[in-house]
């Protein structure tokens, strides 16, 4: 299951298109983007929706008031809701009123501001980046927005380098939507519906990488192969750095856990067999630490397995930097029926292919150090 959080304004929020200066009104959930996304992704996800109609990224409002600085709520709206997987931002419309005398650059590093502090608080979240549609000067909110056209000019191409620099996902909403002829600034109901298709497939795609954590580029294997698979393979990130130089003990856990999702991914438990409710809990993980793994170093995992097919999944990781072993990981899971939050026999390829993977790899020795508990001799 995957925790998403949109951070935005009324166009998030559903605000109609205004005919009245000051009047409100929220299209209902089938006609929100947020909502049409969340439907469309299922139930193997959770879609939190923190629009403010009037936010900003980072200014406050001297006109309307209201907290709208998005930066300054941005840490407790972020806390209110963790865990998370992926926080989506979509944000830099209100900059553009003529009361902030903002540029489309200064907007772009606004944005980037707000990535920053996601990141710093959220580590290990995902991020993406929505470029909103371009405004219009008409209609109740021509003032409101006078010079807009002539600000945001750049505004898309700015906000998409913020995401590059943060690694992070980006969307360009004007590609998909345009502003109601109405005040040139909220969407018409069509518009959300269709939007909200397009994202519920951009989200998929992140999140089929990030939640199962899919390590990506390698080779699916033959699970007839007696050798044990090749399920990572990457160089150790400088933000996995410990207080002694080398790689943090956290994230030994979170390389074998990608390698687990990424031959899970390869059986065939991908994100839309999650989404049906398909998925494992871990049940217990055992790290043996045998040698100093650098910043910057290459490593591989590679992984047997030594029970799959029925409920349980017995999995043995050992990570290699060049032929050195430098540490083991040992996991217990079971597959689970999300529906009724027990555990179940996997979908029916899912345990074939670990089927076929268990008795491949059973004819191996056993692994020196399986079953071990700390302090054993």
């Amino acid at each position: 299951m995957a925790n998403i959080l949109i951070y935005g304004d009324s166009n998030s929020h559903g605000t109609k298109p205004l005919r009245v200066l000051g009047g409100f009104d929220r299209y209902g959930e089938a006609d929100r983007w947020p909502d049409v996304m969340a439907a469309a992704l299922g139930p193997g996800h959770r879609v939190i929706c923190e629009g403010l109609p009037g936010r900003t990224t980072v200014h406050h409002d001297p006109v309307d008031g209201g907290n709208r600085n998005g930066a300054e709520v941005l840490p407790a709206v972020l806390l209110s809701h963790v865990p998370l997987d992926l926080v989506i931002v979509m944000l830099g419309t209100n900059d553009l009123k003529p009361r902030f005398a903002t540029s489309a650059f200064d907007i772009g590093k606004s944005v980037e501001r707000l990535l920053r502090e996601v990141r710093a608080l959220l580590p290990e979240v995902a991020l993406m980046a929505l470029a909103p549609p371009p405004v219009r000067e008409a209609g109740v909110l021509v003032e409101a927005f006078a010079g807009a056209e002539a600000r945001q000019i750049g505004l898309t191409e700015h906000i998409r380098d913020a995401a590059d620099r943060m690694g992070a996902g980006f969307v360009d909403v004007g590609a998909h939507v345009t502003a109601s002829e109405v005040d040139g600034v909220h969407w018409e109901a069509d518009a959300h519906r269709r939007f909200g298709a397009v994202m519920a497939e951009a989200v998929a795609e992140l999140v089929a990488v990030a939640v199962p954590k899919a390590t990506g580029g390698l080779a699916a294997p033959d699970p007839h192969a007696s050798e044990p698979a090749l399920t990572l393979a990457m160089e150790v990130p400088r933000d996995w750095v410990d207080y002694n130089g080398h790689m943090n003990e956290a994230h030994y856990l979170r390389a074998f856990s990608d390698a687990t999702d990424q031959m899970l991914d390869w059986a065939g438990m991908d994100a839309a067999c999650v989404a049906a409710g398909h998925s494992v809990f871990t049940v217990e993980t055992h790290i043996r630490h045998l040698g100093e793994v650098d910043i910057g170093a290459r490593i591989e995992v590679r992984t047997r397995v030594l029970d799959g097919g029925g409920k349980k999944l017995h999995v043995w990781h050992e990570m290699f930097v060049g032929d050195e072993l430098c540490a083991t990981g040992e996991q217990l899971l079971l597959h689970m029926d999300m529906a009724t939050r027990r555990s179940a026999l996997p979908r029916a390829d899912v345990a074939a292919w670990l089927g076929a993977a268990c008795a491949a790899h059973a004819g191996r020795p056993a692994p020196v150090g399986l079953g071990r508990f700390v302090g054993q001799r």
